[in-house]
């Protein structure tokens, strides 16, 4: 029986021991509160940055597509002009 009581308070010391282990929160509120505020401004400029790099790759695909568009018009014309039977309905 005494070893029971033995292992019973060796057991609980252990326990006790590593529940005040833990690592305390030395930061007060306002400093954690600053961090985050940080952290999320440099959030905030990254997708600013981001959006304003999609914005001018968007345009500038829009100048692809619109000058593509031109050729495949302009193709178009040239190949319906040196056809002498495309208004040729019977052909």
């Amino acid at each position: 029986m005494r070893w029971i009581r033995t292992y019973l308070a060796t057991g609980s010391l252990l326990i006790a021991s590593t529940a005040c282990d833990r690592p305390a929160a030395t930061d007060d509120p306002r400093t954690r509160e600053e961090k985050t505020d940080q952290a999320a401004r440099r959030a905030g400029e990254d997708a600013y940055k981001a959006a304003a790099k999609a914005k001018q790759l968007a345009r500038e695909a829009a100048q692809k597509l619109e000058r593509a568009g031109r050729e495949a018009r302009a193709g178009w014309e040239d190949a319906k002009h040196s056809d002498p039977h495309a208004d040729d309905p019977k052909k």
